[in-house]
């Protein structure tokens, strides 16, 4: 599964900031939280971690 990590709060929340392959949620929190080099709880207070569907929308090709 994909998963996303988006800032907590904010408008921009339709874009990810990253994205990783994980197979749980969990995982990919704690995978993020690592990588800001924050513990879970500093982590959850600015970020979420969602699951990304697969899309067949591309830059390519936009929206088509």
């Amino acid at each position: 599964m994909k998963y996303g990590m988006y800032t907590k709060g904010s408008k921009e929340s339709t874009q990810h900031i990253s994205i990783v392959d994980m197979p749980s949620a969990e995982q990919a929190e704690a995978y993020f939280a690592g990588r800001k080099q924050m513990t879970l709880e500093q982590f959850r207070a600015i970020f979420l971690v969602k699951e990304i569907k697969d899309s067949t929308k591309t830059l390519l090709y936009g929206n088509r």
